[in-house]
C-alpha cells in the first residue's frame, strides 16, 4: 500500500511540475516580441511577408542601381506596434548600409538634429484583403500605389526611379561620416550583397540595431 502511495506520489509531483513547466512557457511565449498572434492572425503573417520582401527588395534595388561605394545592404525584421484598441497598428522596417570601409548606417533614424522618415506602412506599402478575402499589395512607385499582388518578386514596373527622401537621408549619413564614398551614381553598386529579413516581431524599430 506504501509503495501504491509513493508511486501515485511521484505521479502527481511529475504532473504538478509539467503543468508549472508548460504554464510558464505559454506566459513567456505570450509576453514574447515573437508573439505577434494578437494583431495579426496566420493570414496576416503570411500577406505582411510578402508585401515587405517586396517593399525590401524595392529600397535594395534603388540602392544598388543608383550608388556606388555600397558593398551590402541588410534589413531590420519587420517591427509590429499598436493594434491593441489604444493606439493604430502599424508596421515598419530598417534599411542598413554597409559601404566599402566596413562603415554601418541605418536609414529612416535621426542624423545629427534631423530626423528621416521610416520605411513600411501608409508611405511605402498597404496590405489588405478585399471582399473576397484574398490579399492586396501596393507598393508606393515614385509618389503613386501599384498593384503588385499577382507577383513573387518585384517587377520592372515598380522599381523606383526617383527617392528624394532616401537621397537625403544617404548624403546626411556621409555628411556626418557614417559612410564613406558612397555616392549617387549610375554605375551603382550592382554587386553589392543583400540580405533580406521577413521576422516578424513587436517592437520599435527604433531601437534595433
Amino acid at each position: 500500500m506504501k509503495k501504491k502511495f509513493f508511486a501515485i506520489g511521484i505521479a502527481l509531483i511529475v504532473l504538478i511540475s509539467g503543468g508549472v513547466y508548460c504554464m510558464t512557457k505559454w506566459i513567456e511565449h505570450q509576453n514574447s516580441p515573437y508573439n505577434v498572434s494578437d494583431v495579426l492572425d496566420d493570414k496576416g503573417v503570411k500577406l505582411y511577408k510578402r508585401g515587405f520582401r517586396l517593399l525590401e527588395e524595392q529600397l535594395a534595388t534603388y540602392i544598388k542601381e543608383h550608388y556606388s561605394g555600397v558593398s551590402k545592404i541588410e534589413f531590420s525584421p519587420i517591427f509590429v506596434q499598436g493594434g491593441d484598441g489604444q493606439t493604430m497598428f502599424d508596421a515598419n522596417i530598417v534599411p542598413v548600409i554597409y559601404d566599402n570601409h566596413g562603415n554601418k548606417a541605418y536609414l529612416g533614424r535621426k542624423v545629427g538634429k534631423h530626423g528621416y522618415a521610416s520605411y513600411g506602412l501608409l508611405g511605402d506599402l498597404r496590405l489588405d484583403f478585399n471582399g473576397f478575402d484574398e490579399e492586396v499589395i501596393e507598393i508606393d512607385v515614385d509618389g503613386k500605389f501599384l498593384d503588385i499582388t499577382n507577383y513573387k518578386s518585384l517587377p520592372p514596373k515598380a522599381k523606383l526611379t526617383i527617392n528624394p527622401a532616401m537621397d537625403e537621408n544617404i548624403e546626411a549619413l556621409v555628411k556626418d561620416g557614417q559612410l564613406k564614398d558612397v555616392v549617387k551614381s549610375e554605375k551603382g553598386s550592382l554587386e553589392a550583397e543583400v540580405a533580406y529579413n521577413t521576422e516578424i516581431r513587436k517592437g520599435n524599430e527604433w531601437e534595433w540595431r
